[in-house]
């Protein structure tokens, strides 16, 4: 994945602190509560950057903002704004969320197709994966992606399988050129 490494330490040292806690499910919640809300406010997200604002007043501004929050997950809004990095709180999100998965030994798999794949083919898919990566939980989100053509284009912790039309045209149009 394309995570910085300031956003990948976070997610660990975030996923530590709340397992050591068993907090995991709460922290959890509140970051994806947290990343969604801090996305979607680009003047939060302009004055955490700030240079000119201190941190003691980021970290005021932010404990007004996030009262009743799990206090790990607002010092790591505070971390990132004391940063200038405040947009990474997603990454550090995906972060978490990977390690959660791991130690549930849980796999998120993304399933892109051309139509709306059927209760049974996601659960064949499902159980396919499960016994290929040997874990005991995949839960298969599909998307609609009409530029496939054909075929599906599989993603799963920073892999991705294309089978697609699209990507087998791509793979015949990069032969023909180096001919």
């Amino acid at each position: 994945m394309s995570k910085s490494i300031l956003a990948n330490k976070i997610g660990r040292t975030l996923f530590n602190i709340a397992k050591e806690n068993n907090v995991l499910s709460e922290v959890g919640n509140d970051l994806t509560q947290c990343s969604k809300a801090i996305l979607k406010e680009n003047s939060f997200i302009t004055l955490m950057n700030n240079p000119n604002i201190s941190k003691e007043q980021k970290s005021q501004f932010i404990d007004k903002t996030f009262i009743g929050v799990n206090e790990y997950v607002v010092n790591v809004v505070k971390i990132l704004a004391g940063n200038l990095k405040i947009s990474l709180i997603s990454d550090v999100l995906e972060a978490y969320t990977e390690l959660i998965n791991l130690y549930e030994n849980k796999v998120l798999v993304k399933v892109e197709s051309v139509y709306e794949l059927s209760e049974e083919e996601m659960s064949k898919l499902g159980e396919s994966i499960k016994e290929k990566l040997k874990v005991d939980n995949v839960e298969v989100n599909n998307e609609i992606d009409k530029s496939l053509i054909g075929g599906l284009r599989i993603s799963y912790n920073g892999k991705v399988i294309d089978s697609s039309i699209k990507a087998k045209i791509k793979d015949i149009q990069r032969k023909i050129s180096a001919i």
